[in-house]
């Protein structure tokens, strides 16, 4: 396994946030240091996702220095059609490799629009097609719906080759977050079919509550800062929230996040798992199983790299424009591409 590790751009001690990243927190207040070891108290039914959804929407800006062409489609997906947007070189000619680009968003938000600049900015630095879908949401489509959308996606990509202008036999997978997680769940169910190459920008491999998890996931598996610790816990914190809400949201009908069709992490054969990338940030909550995740695939045989992200949290990909990392792992992903 090879890892890559991006230093900190501005800050210098070690196991600190980026400066960007720490100044945004401190931005916040003091972190709810009582609330650290809690685990969250809402009940399913008072979530308010009218005012969560809105909150988790951060629009990275339009970097791209090209004219990017976007098309709408929709598509059908057996009994029921979702939207996808397309985007591509507006100049691009013959054949060209593929991304499937998946957004995250806890599986209960997020959109296409949130992520639209960064597929952009891929469509133009790795030269490709990337196809984003607006697969459904929970709890209103509970696990499997988002998996159908997105192996939907896939198939249709495949089949729709010529009309996109796209090779088939050259196409990636790449999910952020809770997009990660759909990723991996459509690199086992693909089986090596059609997905050549998979990227994980931080994904949440692993649906278990902190508390239920194998591995026993806690703060201290974290080098952190002495001066920096509550904001860093703080930030960890958030998505270990995050997480224990995802639970009762996507996961319904006695469904279990133990199961390898829901969390990756818990699969059983990953022998045809195709070539992978995995992104990690320093201070992110899923760096621990992402990197147990990755020990699993490289054990059954998967070709895997790591680019580590010093200082950084979960959601950095979103800062496209305001943070210099968010474009570098996007440039990485596009290198890797020009190889495919």
């Amino acid at each position: 396994m090879h890892t890559v590790i991006k230093p900190k751009l501005e800050e210098t001690k070690r196991h600190a946030f980026e400066k960007q990243v720490l100044e945004r927190e401190m931005a916040k207040g003091k972190p709810r240091v009582s609330d650290f070891y809690r685990r969250a108290e809402n009940e399913c039914k008072d979530i308010d996702l009218f005012t969560l959804r809105p909150s988790m929407k951060q629009v990275g800006e339009d970097i791209t220095t090209e004219e990017i062409q976007i098309v709408n489609k929709i598509v059908p997906m057996g009994n029921h059609m979702i939207p996808v947007q397309v985007y591509k070189r507006k100049d691009a000619a013959g054949k060209k490799k593929a991304m499937l680009f998946v957004h995250g968003g806890g599986f209960f938000g997020g959109d296409v629009e949130g992520k639209a600049n960064q597929c952009k900015y891929l469509a133009e630095q790795a030269d490709i097609v990337v196809v984003s879908p607006e697969y459904r949401l929970a709890p209103e489509t509970p696990w499997p719906g988002a998996v159908n959308d997105v192996m939907g996606t896939l198939e249709w990509m495949a089949a729709s080759a010529e009309e996109l202008g796209i090779d088939a036999d050259k196409i990636a997978i790449s999910g952020e977050s809770a997009g990660g997680t759909l990723a991996g769940n459509c690199c086992l169910l693909d089986a090596g079919r059609y997905i050549k190459e998979a990227f994980y920008i931080y994904g949440a491999v692993d649906l278990l509550p902190a508390d239920e998890t194998p591995y026993g996931w806690d703060y201290s598996l974290y080098q952190i800062d002495e001066e920096q610790k509550d904001y860093i816990m703080g930030r960890l914190h958030k998505f270990k929230e995050v997480t224990e809400l995802m639970e009762p949201l996507y996961i319904q009908n006695n469904d279990s996040a133990r199961d390898g069709r829901v969390s990756p992490f818990y699969a059983e054969d990953f022998s045809r798992h195709p070539k992978t990338v995995m992104i990690n940030a320093e201070f992110d909550y899923f760096r621990i199983c992402d990197e147990l995740y990755a020990k699993k695939l490289e054990e059954a045989g998967v070709d895997v790299e790591i680019i580590f992200y010093e200082g950084l949290d979960h959601g950095f990909f979103d800062r496209l424009g305001a943070l210099p990392q968010a474009a570098d792992c996007i440039q990485e992903i596009a290198k890797r591409m020009e190889e495919l």
